[in-house]
């Protein structure tokens, strides 16, 4: 496996992880999206939310 990939797999599901239990992805318009393109996208996800790199966004009163 990839460097990312195995990253990934620790992060969501490893022990002290996460504790994923089902993931879907889907690569868009892209079909040629590799597992390793896709484990990179969710390694910068979960470092932005950990670092606290992110807006919040409220859809129940619409957007600020």
């Amino acid at each position: 496996m990839g460097q990312q990939l195995d990253l990934a797999k620790n992060r969501l599901f490893g022990k002290d992880a996460l504790a994923v239990k089902n993931v879907k992805l889907y690569p868009g318009t892209n079909r040629e999206t590799t597992s390793e393109e896709f484990a990179e996208q969710i390694n910068k996800a979960l470092s932005q939310l950990e670092s606290g790199d992110f807006d919040e966004v409220d859809f129940e009163n619409g957007p600020a």
